[in-house]
């Protein structure tokens, strides 16, 4: 199954505040503050892609074909088989992980239904574990995914909030690594804005990787199901 999501709603505020990165790259007049933001902006981009991350609250839609089904590597005995969806092992293989951590909430699960009707399930019928990276959404106790629209990919769509390190507001836990290695992008590009060969494009300060990779998050695996 093919690993598809969308950012819908950008964060509203940056790790990285205009003032702080004016007085890293020692600018102190206005005239270069709409770029300098720009710069800003992209670094942000850019160590969010590098890490796998959503820095501070923003909204993403994860569309799936279908929703996940269960596969055993072991059989059961005949006795548990009536027990089969508490065991732990095999009841993982319904969960849907979430891509961009930290998940704050889930705000909608919607699917094609076999008439292809646009359903939105209840919360009730599912649980969101908020607190593992990634974050796992399961059917509730008893229950189980409803059947989709067979062979029409994206039929599934998971709409949810997500930020790493809080709103960058009233919580903003963003730790200082990526802080610097945003703030050396930024003088980077600002310094070098006009030298636009290739390489020089390519080009990125030293450290800002072994900054970033403290941060990286890359547990998130999808099976072709």
């Amino acid at each position: 199954m093919i690993l598809s999501y969308q950012l819908i709603t950008p964060p509203t505020v940056e790790p990285v505040t205009l003032e702080l990165a004016k007085s890293h790259c020692r600018v102190d007049f206005t005239a270069d503050d709409p770029l300098i933001q720009v710069y800003i902006t992209a670094a942000r981009q850019y160590a969010e892609k590098y890490t796998n991350r959503a820095f501070f609250n923003q909204t993403w839609v994860l569309a799936l074909d279908h929703f996940p089904l269960p596969r055993f590597q072991t059989s059961l005995n005949a006795e548990q088989r009536h027990d089969w969806p508490y065991f732990g092992a095999a009841w993982d293989y319904f969960s849907i992980r979430l891509p961009k951590p930290r998940c704050v909430s889930v705000q909608s699960v919607t699917y094609l239904d076999l008439n292809a009707q646009l359903q939105t399930l209840d919360p009730s019928t599912y649980f969101v574990d908020t607190t593992s990276e990634p974050a796992r959404l399961v059917p509730s106790e008893n229950l189980f995914w409803p059947y989709t629209q067979q062979y029409l990919p994206g039929s599934v769509k998971i709409t949810y909030l997500a930020g790493s390190y809080g709103d960058g507001v009233t919580v903003n836990t963003c730790p200082q690594t990526i802080v610097m290695a945003i703030l050396l992008l930024v003088s980077h590009w600002y310094e070098n804005r006009e030298d636009s060969t290739a390489l020089n494009l390519k080009n990125i300060p030293m450290g800002v990787s072994a900054l970033l990779d403290t941060e990286v998050f890359n547990a998130l695996t999808y099976d072709a199901v």
